[in-house]
């Protein structure tokens, strides 16, 4: 059967795996994954899946104590029955960041004859598994053990690298297996995290279309489409996903995982890595440097969601096009640079030149202006249209349990103003957060918001 735009859009993502084709955006999309089973009883059929993918029987387990207590120890002992030469490397606690110490670790413990990475995990071990097994050119496969984020199909992997949160352009896995019961034993701030990872895309869609627009991006439809789709479904879930219910718990994860096959398709995190996530790596930069142990990325991304749908509702009542566009000066690139060494310290250099490029002359302003007068009424109703999807975030957060204000994260007032501000270096993407930069609003956007929740 041909694969069309319709029909991509009406498979699951099980349907999705494998597939390619060419795509009325102009583009040639391809799901690099394999496999995905995402089913009762799924942890016993991953010999099978290795064995029909043609893996090797020589594999490295890779987990946390807590991944390791939920699936790992198991599946290593039954693999090892059934002929697997599994060996482990399995970190004493539960590992909350992806860093170059971690790296470091399982690539000490990859034998030469390793065929194979087994990453049984969520967010962190994921990543880890997807760095080594890129960068030793041996294939991954993950167990995933919550449905907390939405990495487990995409190609990046965000790195701690001396306190700076990077993303690697790697691989995706070869499968994902996701045992529903083990799924619906994780703590529910996992599938709280998977909500709030979820609810991120809409501000994520919105930064896509926005800089389709200012800066001409290239965007797919199709591809926003799938993100549409999960959304819906999981939007009206929300507390039978907070109960555990199996037919919601698959739901979620197929939601993320949709998410990630939307990156692989279109070979960058736009579909779903907007300005909610540059606050949330800057959030977490900042108590990293501090010692502090972070929250969940999917309850940060959750946290940041709610803010940046109101700076986005500010320019909509604002009429962000009948706003001006005006050069920085000499003195306000300056207060530009100091507050990026204030914020980043060893690090500023190296985001001050990424990030030059964004400091736009005149003419080139008054371009990106024209295009957004332009395209302005066409842009605020599709905006319009993407927000409406969950009118009230902050209540979804609640429903499942999640935490709704940075306040309840550990953030404050001050540390919010800061991330409004300097978020947007974090990555030298064009999202909201330099539109309202552009037009004068952010600094006072920053200081209400900071006000806002300092009461």
């Amino acid at each position: 059967m041909d694969i069309t735009a319709e029909s991509v859009l009406q498979r699951t993502p099980e349907q999705l795996a494998g597939i390619s084709f060419n795509c009325a955006c102009g583009l040639a999309h391809r799901v690099h994954m394999r496999k995905m089973i995402l089913e009762e009883g799924a942890l016993h059929k991953v010999r099978e899946l290795v064995h029909e993918l043609n893996l090797g029987r020589k594999a490295l387990l890779v987990a946390d104590s807590a991944s390791f207590a939920a699936a790992g120890k198991a599946l290593a002992e039954q693999l090892s029955r059934q002929g697997m030469d599994v060996r482990l490397s399995v970190f004493p606690e539960e590992q909350w960041y992806a860093d170059e110490k971690a790296i470091v670790r399982v690539l000490i413990d990859v034998e030469p004859d390793t065929e194979l990475i087994i990453a049984v995990g969520s967010g962190t071990i994921n990543d880890i598994a997807r760095f080594v097994g890129f960068k030793a050119k041996i294939p991954y496969i993950v167990v995933a053990t919550a449905p907390s984020m939405d990495g487990y199909a995409s190609t990046g992997s965000p790195i701690l690298v001396n306190g700076f949160k990077k993303t690697y352009s790697l691989a995706s896995p070869v499968a994902i297996v996701g045992d529903l019961t083990v799924l619906r034993q994780a703590p529910r701030d996992r599938s709280a995290a998977g909500v709030g990872d979820m609810l991120a895309k809409i501000t994520a869609l919105c930064d896509w279309l926005l800089a389709s627009v200012v800066e001409e991006e290239p965007y797919c439809d199709v591809i926003a489409g799938l993100m549409v789709k999960a959304l819906t479904g999981i939007i009206g879930s929300v507390r039978s996903i907070r109960d555990g219910e199996e037919r919601a718990t698959k739901l979620l994860m197929e939601g993320l995982v949709l998410s990630g096959i939307a990156m692989q398709m279109i070979g960058h995190s736009r579909p779903a890595s907007g300005a909610e996530h540059h606050i949330s790596h800057y959030w977490e930069m900042r108590h990293f440097a501090a010692g502090h142990r972070t929250e969940l990325h999917g309850i940060k991304v959750g946290v940041a969601t709610p803010i940046v749908l109101k700076l986005y509702e500010t320019l909509l009542e604002a009429d962000a096009a009948a706003l001006p566009m005006k050069e920085k000066s000499a003195g306000q690139v300056a207060e530009w640079e100091r507050r990026i060494r204030q914020s980043y310290g060893p690090l500023s250099e190296e985001l001050i030149g990424m990030n030059r490029s964004l400091l736009l002359n005149q003419s080139e302003l008054d371009i990106r202006r024209a295009r957004l007068i332009g395209n302005w009424p066409e842009l605020k109703r599709k905006l319009r249209e993407i927000m409406d999807l969950a009118p009230d975030v902050k209540s979804l957060l609640r429903q499942v349990g999640a935490p709704a204000d940075p306040g309840e994260i550990g953030v404050s007032p001050e540390e919010l103003g800061d991330a409004l501000r300097m978020a947007k270096e974090v990555r030298n993407r064009y999202t909201v957060l330099q539109l309202a930069d552009q037009l004068g609003l952010l600094e006072r956007f920053a200081e209400e918001m900071a006000s806002l929740h300092g009461d």
